[in-house]
Formats: C-alpha cells, structure tokens, sequence
C-alpha cells in the first residue's frame, strides 16, 4: 500500500456522482492511496448508507449540484445521467471542476460545452467488469490501466490536475479526440459486449435452455460479456450507434464470409493465423 497521500488525488475534496463498480472504485482507490481526501457521493440512499457504514466515504449529497463545493466532480453513473447531471452543474456551478467516466465522449464533450460548464474533461478509464454496483468495487480496479482523456472546455491547469487525479488512481492518462476515442471503443468494447450478448442469445434460441448447460468452456469464455446489465449499456449504444453499427456491419460481413470459406483450407487457416497473431498482441499489452 503506498504511504497516506504518496501520489495521491490533488484534490481535498472529491465528489463522485454514482457509486457503482467505476465510481466506488475510485472512492476505495483514494480510500487507500490518498486517506485524507474527504469523498462526498450521490447515490441512492440504501447505496449512501452502505458506503458511508463500511467508511468508503464520508458524506452523501441529496442532488448533483450539491458537490459543487468539491475540488473536482466525478460522474460516474450511466450515460443518460451523465448528461443530466452536466446540464444541472451548468446551471449552478458553471465554473466546478468536471469529469466523468463514460464509455462514449462524442456527447458528452459535446454537452458539457453546451451547458456552459468551463473545466470539464472527458474521461474514459479502462477497466471495468460485467458485474456492476458497489459490491464488486476494486481499489485496484485502475492499477496500471489507461484512462481515456479528451479535453473538452478545461482549461490547462484543470486539465493537468485531472491528469494528476488519474495517476493518483494508479492508472496512466492518454489524450484522445473524442471521435477517435468513440470509434476506437465501437470496435474494442462495444462490439465484443454485442457479439457477446448475440451470441449468448442466439444459441439459446437455436438449442434452448438444456442445450446452453452442456456447453463447455469456450461458450463460457465467448459470453461472459453476456452477463452485463441493459441499464448500463442502453446510454453507451445510444450515443456510439453509428459506429457501432459499422463495426457490427463488418463483423456480420466477415462471418458471412467465414461461412462460405469453411471447406476452404487455406483461407481457414490464414484466418487463424491472422487472429492468433493479433491475439499475442492482445495478450502482451495485459503483461505488466
């Protein structure tokens, strides 16, 4: 554990808006990494209590523009929400400290602006599980993690003390546009929760119930994404569907493909070539 405030959060003051797997993670990171950092959270009351009882934070606000007086506001609910709460801080605290953790930026960069907020940094950290809410919460969670950047409204200082907030969370900061960010996460994240989810739904369908419980493991490894809750990813489909769907276009394109190459040896096997390939890839940027 690193000493009290070694590298710690450069904020006395954090409010997190949403304390579910991203947001109570970053409550038990500055829990352990940055203890005199005073956490004040909106959540919904069983949620406040829970956390304030296992001394995950300090305090509860009752809306959004209550953590105005904090150094920096973290929003980490769904999306909708998201955009909800950067509408009410442009009415009440223009000038707060602002970020969050959504999985698109395009949007929400774009109604930060909009609602007038003047230091407002979109981010994006990478990390996260299928299972949501304040129970699975990690301190560890952003260890060694990228975190997504983009800009929006800050100003430089703002911008470098988010930064600052980041690596004091354990994970390293990464400029990005948002549309790249947007694009890049289509193809990335996005479509392997849909292909999962697909997956899982189309062999229940064409073998049912019974015929799901003798696969094996790789069905296991293929649909774990399948677990992850609708309410988390209705705002992320919403706000990335034309990406999205480009990646969900190439991905229909290439199995079609694949189907009528199956008696083909050679395409069957540069395919797989070009996979393991990438995989290895995959794989090495996970090793420390």
């Amino acid at each position: 554990m690193p000493a009290p405030d070694s590298g710690g959060a450069p904020f006395a003051r954090v409010g997190i808006a949403g304390l579910g797997l991203i947001g109570g993670s970053i409550a038990l990171a500055l829990r352990r990494r940055s203890p005199s950092t005073r956490i004040v959270a909106l959540d919904r009351p069983d949620v406040i209590d829970a956390a304030r009882s296992a001394g995950v934070i300090d305090a509860g606000a009752a809306a959004v523009g209550d953590l105005g007086g904090a150094d920096v506001i973290v929003l980490a609910t769904p999306i909708p929400a998201i955009l909800e709460s950067i509408a009410a801080l442009g009415r009440v605290a223009p000038d707060a400290v602002v970020t969050d953790v959504g999985s698109t930026k395009r949007r929400i960069v774009a109604a930060a602006a909009a609602a007038g907020l003047r230091e407002f940094v979109g981010g994006h950290p990478m990390a996260g599980r299928e299972r949501g809410g304040l129970a699975a919460a990690d301190h560890a969670l952003f260890e060694g993690r990228t975190w997504f950047l983009a800009r929006g409204t800050a100003s430089d200082d703002a911008l470098l003390r988010i930064k600052a907030f980041v690596r004091g969370l354990g994970a390293t900061p990464a400029d990005i546009d948002p549309e790249r960010h947007d694009r890049t996460m289509a193809y990335v994240s996005h479509l392997p929760q849909i292909a999962s989810t697909t997956l899982m739904a189309e062999v229940g369908a064409a073998v049912g119930p019974h015929g799901v419980a003798c696969a094996g493991q790789g069905l296991d490894d293929m649909t774990r994404l399948a677990a992850s809750p609708a309410d988390v990813w209705s705002g992320i489909l919403e706000t990335n569907a034309d990406f999205i769907a480009e990646a969900g276009t190439r991905l229909a394109e290439s199995l079609a493909r694949f189907a009528r190459e199956l008696q083909d040896e050679g395409a069957v096997e540069a395919r797989f070539e070009t996979a393991n390939r990438l995989r290895e890839i995959l794989r090495a940027s996970r090793t420390p």
